[in-house]
């Protein structure tokens, strides 16, 4: 017995001894390496290798949410375009609007970086998603009723988008004329700070010193829908009043930038082209339009200058514009009763115009001339931190504009004019946690204006209760959390 157990296990001890040798030439599969994410060493903080490639991402996202009160005043809406007396305008008591609402904002970026031969290649993504309600949405003009706009609404866009390389930016950026573009204040004051479609070559000259030529989208610079005001004068006034026409040349603007330690230091000059039309109508030859055009300009300076002198972080920005028959580049509020997010004033509305057609008299219908509008714009801001948890933001604006012969025409009429306006406003900011903020900011605005009037009579007079100079005060509380 003690035989047979020693044959069987010697036997399977011969046979697993011979398996192991046979399974020893067999080829072994390896298993595939890992590809760990990797950071960029290159592109700073926050951006990994995407695995099996040279190219560096970065992820982020931003979550506000904001709530404001604005001390509304009954107001008067504008003429609507082809109407030429006061009987196009509407009264909207002050109990109709909205003063107070909220906004929930999120924004999702992605950004891309790969170093080629010509430079860092960069492609980036800003997705921006809004829920508005009450004065964000600028709603309460229909006496309480539960209206879409009364009841807030959803916003969702591309907020930026482009790419860049070699010194070619093209795509959805911040405008290459913009400077400052409302870079600490919540409610917009009077400065140029709009987002554009683009085409542009940005070439480092050396030592800071950089110049830029951008091709613009020219709509986003035209104001409102229709664009231009219409004065009808004479039997033959047209009845569908005076507009934009299609696009044809874009907005150019050419910019000289510095950079140093102590601060930056720019130069801005922008073209933008008013071409004017009015029509349908009979007559000018069975065609039923017409038109003109004419050119507008806006130049711009400004200075941001760092003060760790003070304390570490502090700056102080400041800026002014002019411009002729370019509203948007002094001012990127549609007019001065207008803020971002809000109606922000009640009154007569001074409701500023790239220019505005006036009828030639006894001319035939639709024919006109352009009178365009002119006017500057100067603001600072200073920031300052009483700890490195705490800092206070103090700013204001200056701007006013006229429109030469057409203040000469009643208002009644659509003539427009003077008028100016300050602003004037502070944050008090707390920064409890990395990319998190709490915010607090005060408002106060007041615009002064002359209604226009026909010459050597007195202007038609507002009616009751609505007031020539307005002003308006606004309190906004806001929490951010950068990620």
């Amino acid at each position: 017995m003690n035989l047979a157990k020693s044959l069987l296990l010697g036997t399977a001890a011969l046979i697993s001894a011979a398996s192991l040798a046979h399974a020893a030439d067999l080829p072994v599969a390896k298993a595939a390496p890992v590809d760990y994410v990797r950071v960029c060493d290159w592109t700073g903080a926050g951006f990994f290798y995407i695995p099996g490639t040279d190219t560096c991402i970065s992820i982020g996202a931003q979550v506000r949410i904001e709530g404001v009160f604005i001390s509304n005043s009954r107001t008067l809406t504008p003429v609507p375009v082809g109407t030429s007396n006061i009987l196009g305008r509407t009264i909207v008591p002050a109990r109709d609007r909205d003063e107070s609402g909220f906004l929930a904002r999120v924004r999702l970026g992605v950004d891309t970086r790969t170093q080629t031969a010509y430079g860092t290649l960069r492609a980036f993504i800003q997705y921006q998603i809004d829920r508005v309600q009450g004065t964000y949405a600028e709603g309460g003009l229909s006496g309480g009723a539960s209206t879409i706009t009364n009841s807030g609404g959803n916003n969702a866009a591309l907020r930026r988008g482009f790419i860049q390389f070699a010194g070619i930016t093209a795509g959805r950026v911040q405008s290459f004329f913009d400077f400052y573009a409302d870079n600490y204040n919540y409610e917009g004051i009077a400065n140029s700070d709009i987002a554009q479609n683009v085409f542009a070559y940005t070439y480092q000259v050396g030592g800071g010193l950089s110049a830029t030529f951008s091709i613009e989208d020219r709509n986003a610079r035209n104001l409102t829908t229709q664009g231009l005001g219409y004065i009808n004068a004479g039997a033959n006034a047209v009845t569908t009043g005076a507009r934009y026409g299609g696009e044809t040349i874009p907005d150019l603007v050419g910019v000289l930038r510095y950079d140093q330690a102590w601060g930056s230091a720019q130069l801005s000059a922008a073209y933008h082209e008013i071409q004017a039309e009015s029509g349908p109508f009979a007559g000018t030859s069975g065609q039923g339009f017409s038109g003109t055009d004419t050119d507008g300009f806006a130049v711009q300076g400004g200075v941001r200058l760092k003060l760790p002198m003070l304390a570490a972080g502090d700056d102080l920005w400041v800026e002014g514009a002019y411009q002729n028959g370019a509203y948007l580049y002094q001012d990127s509020a549609y007019y001065m009763n207008q803020g971002f997010n809000s109606a922000l004033l009640g009154g007569f509305q001074h409701v500023d115009r790239d220019a505005i057609a006036i009828h030639n008299v006894g001319s035939a219908a639709g024919t006109f001339t352009l009178q365009k509008g002119e006017g500057f714009s100067v603001m600072a801001a200073f920031n300052h931190y009483f700890t490195p948890n705490f800092h206070d933001v103090i700013f204001g604006s200056y701007e006013q504009t006229s429109y030469g012969r057409a203040g000469r025409i009643d208002w009644t009429q659509g003539g427009l004019g003077f008028g100016e306006q300050y602003k004037i406003g502070n944050q008090f900011l707390w920064d409890p946690a990395k990319n998190l903020e709490f915010g607090l900011e005060f408002d106060y605005v007041k615009l002064n204006q002359t209604l226009a009037h026909n010459v050597n009579q007195a202007a038609t007079a507002l009616p009751t209760g609505i007031s020539k100079d307005p002003d308006a005060f606004e309190a906004r509380l806001r929490v951010e959390r950068d990620f």
